[in-house]
């Protein structure tokens, strides 16, 4: 290979590590330190690590660099711990996102970690004993090599993409359904680039592949987090009216539009009596409530934290009676989670809805009426809790 493909592979690698520089320092002056996102930077690093190495190989190939036994098989042996700890971080990120617990304790960490340790180990002391088997003497790698390379770096793939995709066909929200399945797509795709790299080795489709990849998912994250309200990970008010802004797209045939507003009962007692954490869990249940009950419609629809504890919802139904039907599953969900989670205090919440003709100027005007008739149920509710009395 000529030196001209070094160049072009060398400019290739250093604009994908720049990229992916620019993501981790964006990522590192971020005061949102979870833990999903210090995996997520450390995968970014292995990243680059490779990038880095692969320029190194890139190199050997074009004879910028000796092409000796020894170059070909550290190259190659980085290379492999490298593409390893990239599906290994990835597929540890899966498990975060999914709010897998096996992680945590020591033994499960041991046990994620076999793939990764066990294979270059085994690779190493393979070399040591005997040389010839992973590189001949002209300094090229035999047959066996890439296939036993692949061992670890698979198996990640697959842990990664099965906890993905199974978390994506159990969830009812179809915003988180698309969020692990981009999240099960990227390995997926990294391994078809790399295929296709070494199918076509004169194209640095790998680096390419990765940073392309991990751009969409990036940007994607970053949409959700400008769009999401970040306790109860449902919309914010600012996508509910760009839903609003885009009702044509989401309108079915024979199916009404229906605005519903929902606020929590003496949510302020809550916050007083048993403090703000507790407020913020009772916020979390109405939420999931709300979520489960909306998504079992099986009809678009549009769920965001209001404000405070109100919350708003845009369904399509054929009739105001699937509307009140829809309203009591709410509060029955609401009433056996609490159960559940054996709360003690009483939470339950006040709706008011009304039906919502297109556009956006009637969209705040229905917005209105059903709050109006939010805060009639709240007071009727008081009204009666007082003759009780």
């Amino acid at each position: 290979m000529e030196s001209g493909f070094f160049l072009f592979y060398t400019e290739a690698n250093i604009v994908c590590i720049l990229l992916f520089g620019i993501l981790l320092l964006n990522d590192h002056i971020s005061m949102n330190k979870q833990e999903k996102q210090i995996v997520f930077d450390r995968a970014l690093i292995v990243h680059i690590l490779y990038f880095i190495s692969d320029i190194f190989w890139a190199g050997v190939l074009s004879n910028i660099l000796p092409r000796t036994r020894f170059s070909v098989a550290f190259l190659n042996f980085t290379n492999f711990v490298l593409l390893s700890a990239i599906a290994y971080e990835w597929a540890l990120f899966a498990a975060v996102s999914e709010r897998l617990t096996f992680y945590s304790s020591k033994r499960g960490r041991i046990q994620f970690r076999i793939p990764f340790l066990v294979m270059p180990i085994l690779m190493a002391v393979a070399y040591v004993v005997a040389p010839a088997f992973w590189v001949n003497e002209k300094g090229d790698l035999n047959v066996l090599y890439y296939p036993l390379m692949l061992v670890a770096p698979l198996t990640y793939v697959f842990i990664s993409c099965f906890l993905s995709l199974r978390r994506a066909k159990q969830t009812e929200d179809p915003e988180e359904r698309r969020h692990f399945r981009v999240i099960g797509l990227y390995p997926l795709s990294v391994v078809f680039f790399g295929v296709i790299q070494l199918s076509f080795i004169n194209a640095p489709l790998f680096c390419f592949g990765c940073t392309i990849m991990m751009l969409f998912f990036y940007i994607r994250a970053m949409n959700d987090r400008i769009s999401l309200d970040p306790l109860t990970k449902i919309n914010n008010r600012v996508q509910l009216l760009r839903y609003a802004a885009q009702e044509g797209s989401h309108r079915r045939e024979n199916l009404k539009a229906f605005v519903i507003m929902a606020d929590a009962n003496d949510f302020k007692s809550i916050n007083d009596n048993y403090g703000h954490a507790e407020g913020d869990r009772a916020l979390v249940m109405i939420a999931d409530s709300l979520r489960s009950c909306v998504a079992a419609l099986g009809s678009s629809y549009c769920l965001c934290r209001y404000g405070g504890d109100e919350f708003a919802i845009v369904v399509h139904a054929e009739r105001a009676a699937n509307v009140d039907r829809l309203l009591d599953s709410i509060r029955s969900t609401l009433a056996e989670a609490c159960t559940t989670e054996r709360i003690p205090y009483e939470l339950s919440i006040s709706v008011g809805y009304d039906e919502w003709d297109e556009g956006v100027e009637s969209f705040h005007d229905s917005l209105k009426r059903a709050d109006a008739k939010l805060y009639e149920e709240k007071k009727s509710r008081k009204a009666g809790a007082a003759s009780a009395q």
